[in-house]
Protein backbone atom coordinates (compact mmCIF):
# COMPACT_ATOMS: atom_id res chain seq x y z
CA UNK A 1 0.00 0.00 0.00
CA UNK A 2 1.41 3.38 -0.97
CA UNK A 3 0.51 6.68 0.59
CA UNK A 4 0.61 10.05 -1.04
CA UNK A 5 2.56 12.62 0.92
CA UNK A 6 0.36 14.94 2.93
CA UNK A 7 -0.16 18.18 1.07
CA UNK A 8 0.63 21.42 2.75
CA UNK A 9 -2.38 23.49 3.62
CA UNK A 10 -0.74 26.40 1.84
CA UNK A 11 -1.65 28.59 4.79
CA UNK A 12 0.94 30.96 6.09
CA UNK A 13 0.72 33.19 9.13
CA UNK A 14 2.00 36.05 6.96
CA UNK A 15 -0.76 35.61 4.35
CA UNK A 16 -3.01 38.60 3.87
CA UNK A 17 -6.16 39.44 1.95
CA UNK A 18 -3.93 41.28 -0.51
CA UNK A 19 -2.55 37.87 -1.55
CA UNK A 20 -5.98 36.30 -1.97
CA UNK A 21 -7.76 35.89 -5.32
CA UNK A 22 -11.02 34.16 -6.09
CA UNK A 23 -10.53 31.06 -8.24
CA UNK A 24 -11.41 31.84 -11.89
CA UNK A 25 -14.07 29.12 -12.05
CA UNK A 26 -15.85 30.47 -8.96
CA UNK A 27 -15.62 33.97 -10.40
CA UNK A 28 -17.12 32.81 -13.71
CA UNK A 29 -19.90 30.68 -12.21
CA UNK A 30 -21.17 32.91 -9.39
CA UNK A 31 -22.22 36.43 -8.46
CA UNK A 32 -21.09 38.41 -5.40
CA UNK A 33 -23.56 38.82 -2.54
CA UNK A 34 -21.41 40.41 0.16
CA UNK A 35 -18.17 40.17 2.12
CA UNK A 36 -18.04 39.82 5.89
CA UNK A 37 -15.37 38.87 8.43
CA UNK A 38 -12.85 37.53 5.90
CA UNK A 39 -15.50 35.62 3.94
CA UNK A 40 -17.04 36.16 0.55
CA UNK A 41 -20.64 35.08 -0.05
CA UNK A 42 -21.56 34.29 -3.65
CA UNK A 43 -24.70 33.17 -5.51
CA UNK A 44 -24.19 30.38 -8.05
CA UNK A 45 -25.48 31.75 -11.34
CA UNK A 46 -28.00 29.02 -12.15
CA UNK A 47 -31.73 29.79 -12.10
CA UNK A 48 -32.58 26.12 -11.40
CA UNK A 49 -31.21 26.24 -7.85
CA UNK A 50 -30.88 28.61 -4.91
CA UNK A 51 -27.19 27.99 -4.25
CA UNK A 52 -24.84 30.04 -2.09
CA UNK A 53 -21.07 29.68 -1.74
CA UNK A 54 -19.08 30.77 1.31
CA UNK A 55 -15.45 31.40 0.37
CA UNK A 56 -12.85 32.09 3.08
CA UNK A 57 -10.68 34.89 1.73
CA UNK A 58 -7.45 33.31 2.94
CA UNK A 59 -4.63 32.54 0.48
CA UNK A 60 -3.99 28.82 0.14
CA UNK A 61 -7.13 27.72 2.01
CA UNK A 62 -8.17 24.30 0.70
CA UNK A 63 -9.58 22.36 3.65
CA UNK A 64 -11.99 23.55 6.34
CA UNK A 65 -10.20 21.70 9.12
CA UNK A 66 -6.89 23.37 8.21
CA UNK A 67 -8.15 26.96 8.49
CA UNK A 68 -6.88 29.10 11.35
CA UNK A 69 -9.31 28.49 14.25
CA UNK A 70 -10.92 31.94 14.17
CA UNK A 71 -11.54 31.76 10.41
CA UNK A 72 -12.86 28.20 10.71
CA UNK A 73 -15.29 29.35 13.42
CA UNK A 74 -16.33 32.36 11.28
CA UNK A 75 -16.95 30.02 8.33
CA UNK A 76 -19.16 27.75 10.44
CA UNK A 77 -21.08 30.73 11.83
CA UNK A 78 -21.50 31.96 8.25
CA UNK A 79 -22.88 28.56 7.26
CA UNK A 80 -25.41 28.87 10.07
CA UNK A 81 -26.39 32.35 8.84
CA UNK A 82 -26.71 31.21 5.21
CA UNK A 83 -28.77 28.18 6.23
CA UNK A 84 -31.15 30.29 8.32
CA UNK A 85 -31.43 32.88 5.54
CA UNK A 86 -32.22 30.31 2.84
CA UNK A 87 -34.79 28.62 5.07
CA UNK A 88 -36.45 31.94 5.82
CA UNK A 89 -36.45 33.23 2.24
CA UNK A 90 -37.13 30.04 0.26
CA UNK A 91 -38.64 27.42 2.63
CA UNK A 92 -36.70 24.48 1.14
CA UNK A 93 -37.44 20.82 1.85
CA UNK A 94 -33.72 20.26 2.53
CA UNK A 95 -30.48 22.22 2.68
CA UNK A 96 -27.55 20.45 1.03
CA UNK A 97 -24.18 21.50 2.42
CA UNK A 98 -20.78 20.47 1.13
CA UNK A 99 -17.15 21.40 0.72
CA UNK A 100 -16.10 19.08 -2.09
CA UNK A 101 -13.07 20.70 -3.75
CA UNK A 102 -12.45 18.08 -6.42
CA UNK A 103 -12.62 20.51 -9.35
CA UNK A 104 -11.75 23.76 -7.55
CA UNK A 105 -9.22 23.30 -4.77
CA UNK A 106 -9.84 26.75 -3.27
CA UNK A 107 -11.98 26.19 -0.17
CA UNK A 108 -15.62 27.07 -0.73
CA UNK A 109 -18.64 25.75 1.13
CA UNK A 110 -21.83 25.08 -0.81
CA UNK A 111 -25.26 25.62 0.69
CA UNK A 112 -28.10 24.67 -1.65
CA UNK A 113 -31.78 25.15 -0.86
CA UNK A 114 -33.48 22.05 -2.29
CA UNK A 115 -37.14 21.70 -3.17
CA UNK A 116 -39.02 18.62 -4.36
CA UNK A 117 -39.71 20.34 -7.68
CA UNK A 118 -36.12 21.30 -8.49
CA UNK A 119 -34.83 19.51 -11.60
CA UNK A 120 -32.25 17.41 -9.73
CA UNK A 121 -34.48 16.27 -6.84
CA UNK A 122 -33.84 13.94 -5.09
CA UNK A 123 -30.38 13.54 -6.62
CA UNK A 124 -27.41 15.84 -6.19
CA UNK A 125 -27.12 19.22 -7.92
CA UNK A 126 -23.45 18.80 -8.83
CA UNK A 127 -23.20 17.89 -12.50
CA UNK A 128 -26.97 17.87 -12.96
CA UNK A 129 -27.85 19.10 -16.44
CA UNK A 130 -26.82 22.34 -18.10
CA UNK A 131 -26.43 25.47 -16.04
CA UNK A 132 -29.11 28.06 -16.81
CA UNK A 133 -27.78 31.56 -16.04
CA UNK A 134 -30.04 33.99 -14.21
CA UNK A 135 -31.35 37.07 -16.00
CA UNK A 136 -30.25 40.45 -14.64
CA UNK A 137 -33.45 41.20 -12.69
CA UNK A 138 -33.70 37.65 -11.36
CA UNK A 139 -30.08 37.70 -10.15
CA UNK A 140 -30.58 41.11 -8.54
CA UNK A 141 -33.70 39.93 -6.71
CA UNK A 142 -31.97 36.82 -5.37
CA UNK A 143 -28.82 38.67 -4.34
CA UNK A 144 -30.83 41.38 -2.57
CA UNK A 145 -33.03 38.90 -0.68
CA UNK A 146 -30.08 36.79 0.44
CA UNK A 147 -27.92 39.82 1.29
CA UNK A 148 -30.70 41.32 3.43
CA UNK A 149 -31.18 38.08 5.34
CA UNK A 150 -27.45 37.52 5.75
CA UNK A 151 -26.82 41.06 6.98
CA UNK A 152 -29.35 40.57 9.77
CA UNK A 153 -28.19 37.05 10.67
CA UNK A 154 -24.46 37.88 10.56
CA UNK A 155 -24.98 40.93 12.79
CA UNK A 156 -26.85 38.74 15.26
CA UNK A 157 -24.09 36.09 15.22
CA UNK A 158 -21.43 38.79 15.71
CA UNK A 159 -23.21 40.04 18.83
CA UNK A 160 -23.37 36.62 20.48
Amino acid sequence: MTHEPRRSSGLSPSSSLDDWQLHPRLLADSLPILEHDGLQFRLVNDRRFIWVLIVPMHPGAEQLHRLPPTLRESTLQALQAVSETLEQCYRPKRLNVGAIGNLVDQLHVHCVARTTDDPAWPGVVWGSGERQPLGPLESLARVRAIAAGLTTKLARHSES
